[in-house]
């Protein structure tokens, strides 16, 4: 009855291990850099933390009027690893590092591509659906993208 018992509390120990690991997770994820860069960032230009910066955006924050086929840009002060400056759907949040999201709509990104020039220093994000003309539209670059020797931003942009 003894091992029988000695057994029951290793499995609900194991059981308590695994769950641990289930809820906080094992590898490094980007969500909470997501969730974060809702709150936690900075204007192009203004980082004054360590790591690569977004010295510029076009068009820039709070700009009215814009046509709503013009493209977004972010200027990086160093060559980036295009790798990592993407966008893929809301269920890869591993390489979600360049989103658009239309402010009415604070649940779903807005979908589109992320291109990167020959210097690797402009991203040019192009939506490939089309955008409400009346809507305002946040875009955040999140301390996910790195630059090519593989540091990351050291805030996240918006």
């Amino acid at each position: 009855m003894k091992r029988f018992k000695a057994l029951q509390v290793c499995v609900a120990f194991m059981m308590l291990i695994l769950g641990v690991f289930l809820f906080t997770g094992c590898g490094k994820s980007d969500e909470a850099a997501l969730i974060t860069a809702q709150f936690d960032n900075v204007l192009p230009g203004t980082c004054g933390e360590t790591g690569p910066k977004v010295n510029s955006s076009n068009p820039a924050n709070n700009t009215e009027s814009v046509p709503i086929a013009t493209s977004i840009t972010a200027t990086f002060d160093t060559a980036m690893d295009p790798t990592t400056i993407a966008y893929t759907d809301q269920g890869d949040p591993q390489v979600v590092a360049f989103t658009l999201r239309d402010n009415n709509d604070t649940t779903e990104n807005t979908e589109g591509n992320v291109a990167m020039d020959g210097t690797n220093t402009i991203a040019t994000f192009t939506p490939t659906i089309a955008l409400h003309g009346s809507s305002w539209y946040t875009v955040t670059i999140t301390k996910y993208a790195k630059n090519a020797g593989g540091t990351a931003l050291g805030c996240n942009y918006q």
